[in-house]
């Protein structure tokens, strides 16, 4: 017998919510096919790609940005250290040496530029510790030697070591330095006390702001330098460490001047840096293009910090002509130094 259209309606409304029930339960039930995750998984490898460049760019950027608030607040302290004592400090302290003398003639303290700005740098208690009465290898200043302290390691130089230099008695420890005074143009071993083209830093200099001719602004006080050179695979890495506290008298490295091999430079490369010499041979300093261990250099790609005597703080390309660094390192040279 057929069914009555009001029937038929009446089996039909109670059979569509099964039909929508099951419709639900089947499409939430059904997994990702795989094709499907594989779109995923091509998504989120097309934006991981993109983010992690990114990512990488913006603390390379960070770090470098720390790296330069540590030189602004070191130059800062020689700004102090000037308007205390009317000069910035020496490069490092030698007693009993000429000008003239070469690095063989030192005997000591050897108290570095840095270490004497301790106490402008909120070092105060830590400078107590040292003993400015002895030489810097008497053991009563063995533990200080050693110390490395944040505010003087580049942020992406990562965890610096202390490290050691050889002398005729043994090794001895230094706390590690990503940063270095200007001596200027001339030979650090044969002329550390009378650079011809002398900079700010040298052996027992005294330079006062009056006396940079060139302007504060034009002259480089203190730059960054790594700690070892990664020539190739096939060579040995060169080792160029610095440190804060001192040049250790008797402390002589090789230079790593290609085509020198012999070459060995004295206690000021721990401590300071050079844009080149003439004598005992010509070289060229250039920064972050040459394994010259008193050269300046950077983890930063493409240049290094700088500050200047006039306490500003400048990234320099490692493209800069070789005339014009010179003359940036060299406080009265009487030459402009051009664009930089």
């Amino acid at each position: 017998m057929p069914l009555t259209p009001l029937f038929r309606n009446a089996v039909t409304l109670r059979r569509r919510p099964r039909a929508r029930s099951n419709r639900r339960r089947t499409n939430g039930g059904r997994g990702f096919t795989v094709l499907e995750l594989l779109v995923c998984f091509g998504i989120i490898a097309v934006l991981l790609s993109l983010l992690l460049p990114a990512v990488a760019k913006a603390r390379r950027a960070a770090l470098r940005t720390r790296c330069q608030n540590n030189l602004k607040q070191i130059n800062l302290a020689l700004s102090l250290y000037h308007d205390q004592f009317d000069t910035f400090p020496p490069g490092y302290v030698s007693r009993g040496v000429s000008r003239t003398d070469g690095a063989a003639q030192e005997t000591g303290p050897g108290f570095a530029w840095g270490c004497l700005l301790l106490d402008f740098l909120e070092q105060t208690a830590f400078a107590s510790g040292i003993d400015f009465s002895l030489d810097i290898t008497d053991p009563a200043n063995f533990g200080n030697a050693s110390a490395v302290l944040p505010m003087w390691t580049c942020p992406a130089a990562g965890a610096e070591p202390a490290f050691e230099v050889e002398l005729d008695w043994g090794p001895f420890l230094l706390g590690s330095s990503s940063y270095v005074g200007m001596y200027g143009f001339g030979s650090l071993t044969e002329q550390p006390g009378a650079p011809p083209g002398p900079g700010i830093l040298y052996r027992n200099s005294h330079v006062p702001i009056f006396a940079i001719r060139d302007g504060s602004s034009n002259t480089i006080i203190i730059g960054e330098r790594v700690a070892r050179y990664i020539v190739s695979d096939e060579l040995p890495p060169i080792d160029a460490g610095a440190t804060w506290i001192a040049a250790v008298p008797g402390a002589f490295r090789p230079a790593g001047i290609a085509g020198h091999p012999d070459h060995r430079e004295g206690p000021a490369s721990l401590v300071l840096g050079t844009v080149g010499q003439q004598e005992p041979f010509p070289y060229v300093s250039r920064p972050n293009r040459t394994t010259h261990i008193a050269a300046f250099s950077s983890h930063h790609g493409g240049g290094f910090h700088a500050g200047f005597a006039d306490t500003s703080v400048r990234f320099l390309s490692d493209r800069i002509d070789a005339e014009t660094f010179r003359r940036l390192g060299q406080h009265s040279d009487g030459e402009p130094a051009g664009e930089f």
